[in-house]
């Protein structure tokens, strides 16, 4: 399957291609009459388009297409079933198969928001960059597409299998990678540009006993901006308006400045805080969240890139 999603994220078109057509399409048959089993890969039919995607899997969209026909429903079911997904943003393409790199996931609608807000940087002066917990690479990747005088671009991630997942989406000759805590290749690593979709959803204790889980790598990642950039460097950061006090705090208190290049409205669906009600009411209670049900979806937040300028100061 194929998640094309336009430049501006106002529609996603779900493409089937290759054996897709063949097994759920109902191109089974050739010219002559003979069975086929596959199709070539660029073979491809749109299938259905969702318009202002939330999310990479949005169900509740999903289940609104079976209103008028439960064919096409059951059909866009069915390609989201299928083993490999292939996304594709602005002319950057991944294609990623979850059970290859066990714990890794593929690109997500943040992905995509992060390439939106990279599009209105101005690249012209970024030389090295360095991706904070890269994942499939996607956003590296496109970083790469778009700006050429980018001389090396480094990907970092605690888990092997995402690194692997970068090694093999990324052949280009400037792109680097390392397998390994962040923080502490942060200690040596100087780059102008530093990117990270980390995890942002706030949650009690976390930031002292698990810097993965929660806002403790945000935070800390703030803190240490100025060691890491150079002179004039940017942090380029996504994280949810849930922990937007957090962050803010931080900034502060390390005397920097944040704009916000871009947002997105997107739903809560992490299913470790929708099924914890501890940390559930934590968010409603302490962080603002409220319940407020439109387009199939509970809780909602929104998700920001900020940038983080050193204006050419240490």
């Amino acid at each position: 399957m194929i998640l094309d999603i336009d430049q501006d994220i106002t529609r996603m078109n779900i493409i089937a291609h290759g054996r897709e057509l063949a097994t759920i399409m109902g191109q089974d048959r050739d010219e002559d009459g003979g069975r086929v089993y596959t199709w070539p890969d660029d073979r491809t039919q749109h299938v259905a388009t969702l318009e202002a995607p939330v999310l990479m899997t949005d169900l509740a969209k999903i289940a609104a297409l079976g209103e008028h026909d439960p064919t096409l429903r059951d059909t866009v079911a069915a390609l989201y079933a299928t083993r490999t997904r292939i996304t594709r943003y602005a002319g950057t393409q991944v294609e990623f198969t979850q059970s290859k790199y066990p714990g890794v996931w593929g690109p997500s609608i943040d992905t995509i928001l992060v390439c939106r807000a990279l599009s209105n940087l101005d690249l012209s002066t970024v030389k090295t960059s360095i991706e904070v917990g890269a994942g499939s690479g996607f956003i590296t990747k496109f970083l790469l597409a778009n700006d050429p005088t980018l001389a090396r671009a480094t990907m970092v991630d605690i888990m092997p299998a995402a690194i692997q997942a970068c090694q093999d989406t990324i052949t280009d000759p400037r792109a680097r990678y390392h397998t390994g805590d962040a923080k502490e290749f942060l200690e040596t690593a100087r780059a102008d540009l530093v990117i990270s979709n980390p995890p942002y959803i706030p949650r009690p204790r976390s930031i002292d006993d698990n810097p993965y889980e929660g806002v403790g790598l945000l935070v800390e990642m703030i803190q240490e901006a100025r060691d890491f950039l150079t002179p004039g460097g940017t942090l380029l950061l996504n994280y949810s308006s849930l922990c937007q006090d957090i962050a803010q705090r931080a900034i502060d208190d390390a005397g920097l400045s944040a704009r916000v290049i871009d947002e997105l409205q997107v739903p809560l669906k992490v299913f470790n805080v929708l099924n914890n009600p501890t940390w559930l009411n934590y968010l409603v209670e302490q962080k603002g969240m409220t319940r407020a049900r439109r387009a199939g979806y509970d809780y909602w937040h929104t998700v920001q890139v900020v940038a983080i300028e050193l204006g050419g100061q240490q």
